[in-house]
């Protein structure tokens, strides 16, 4: 492909260069926004971060495990080019290809293997018999699908199809040479904090999506109560930094992509979070949406039961400080790209009357959001 000075080209064009050179990037999409950022860091490594103090301070992109670990380090992406356009200088691709900086340099080794029915299942009851036991209030249980990649698949162009298809998403394709390539379109937002105001949701209970109106949807005494456990959590969490002066709407029904949950939305001044930023991220981060409760219980009992590693699936991750925005979110409603595979993760939220069947069902829905966009290329 040749480009000519003056001429401009897509931002597809841009991020197919940054994944072949392999250079650490990010592009995302706010939820309701048109505009796509990109981030590009060509001339040196995204920085480890061993903790998350004085984030805030920072100006660029955060990438966080689920659980920090000597497998997964979280990582942050301080741009050397920012593009708030669709439209790229020809100039400036012409010259990024030819970045060899960091071909061959991917360090993402991980060997996973499809989660069966029979262990999602065998993990799940494992979980009701420990919150029977009063062990645990809830855990999440998560499983991996792994597939060939369909031989015309193109990462961005699967990009921008999740940016049309869920405009309520944070729809982002991130790669690291420590990370590797992850592409995802979350409905839960973890942090965000602009124009003084700071939000944060609690998102819980999940069905599949028909025509019927938002509102005629009904929830089981087991749902509600997921999603009480989360808000009740946050509230928590916001109580614990004197955070008292706080809105709090819902839950109301909400749908993403092609499903439907109960969300609980807060919002306050940025004012009452004074310099608490990366405290209040690192006390919400798990939530018992994705983790549970007792924390470090259900941590454990993830650990223990789970055969992956969920490496950065049910992490966090967002722009800090990105005009005059910081936009964390969930990591949910994601694919890891390894070589000619692809690895989808998924998960449900097990409390004393969950049906193992019926929880396997749920996280097959989670999967289809990525999974019809793919089959549609």
């Amino acid at each position: 492909m040749s480009f000519t000075e003056h001429k401009s080209n897509s931002i597809s064009s841009l991020q197919k260069v940054c994944l072949r050179q392999n250079i650490p990037f990010v592009s995302y999409r706010l939820p309701l926004e048109t505009e796509i950022v990109t981030l590009i860091q060509q001339h040196s490594f995204p920085e480890k971060l061993f903790s998350y103090n004085n984030l805030d301070e920072k100006e660029g992109f955060v990438i966080a495990p689920f659980i920090n670990s000597n497998e997964n380090y979280g990582y942050f992406l301080k741009p050397d080019s920012l593009f708030f356009s669709n439209e790229i200088d020809a100039s400036f691709i012409t010259n990024i290809a030819q970045n060899n900086r960091f071909v061959g340099l991917n360090m993402v080794q991980q060997q996973n293997s499809t989660t069966t029915f029979d262990e999602f299942v065998s993990n799940v009851n494992k979980a009701v018999e420990s919150i029977k036991m009063a062990d645990l209030q809830k855990v999440v249980m998560s499983k991996i699908r792994v597939e060939q990649l369909p031989n015309n698949f193109a990462p961005e162009i699967f990009y921008h199809q999740l940016c049309k298809k869920y405009p309520h998403a944070f729809v982002y394709m991130l790669q690291l040479p420590e990370v590797g390539c992850w592409i995802g379109a979350s409905p839960e937002q973890l942090l965000t904090v602009g124009n003084d105001l700071v939000k944060t949701v609690s998102l819980a209970g999940t069905q599949l999506a028909t025509n019927a109106a938002i509102e005629s949807y009904k929830w089981t005494t087991k749902e509600i109560d997921e999603q009480e456990i989360v808000t009740n959590f946050v509230e928590q969490t916001l109580r614990s930094l004197n955070i008292s002066h706080y809105n709090k709407v819902g839950p109301i029904n909400y749908q993403a992509a092609n499903l439907i949950h109960l969300m609980t939305s807060f919002e306050f001044r940025q004012e009452e979070i004074k310099n608490n930023f990366t405290e209040l991220l690192c006390k919400l981060h798990p939530t018992p949406s994705v983790g549970g409760l007792p924390i470090k219980k259900a941590l454990d009992f993830i650990v223990q039961n789970e055969k992956h590693n969920r490496a950065y699936y049910a992490g966090f991750l967002g722009p800090i400080n990105i005009s005059k925005k910081s936009a964390i979110f969930v990591n949910l409603r994601c694919l890891q790209l390894i070589e000619n595979e692809f690895v989808l993760y998924s998960g449900a939220g097990i409390t004393a009357s969950s049906v193992a069947e019926k929880e396997w069902e749920e996280t097959e829905n989670k999967m289809l959001t990525l999974m019809n966009v793919i089959n549609s290329l």
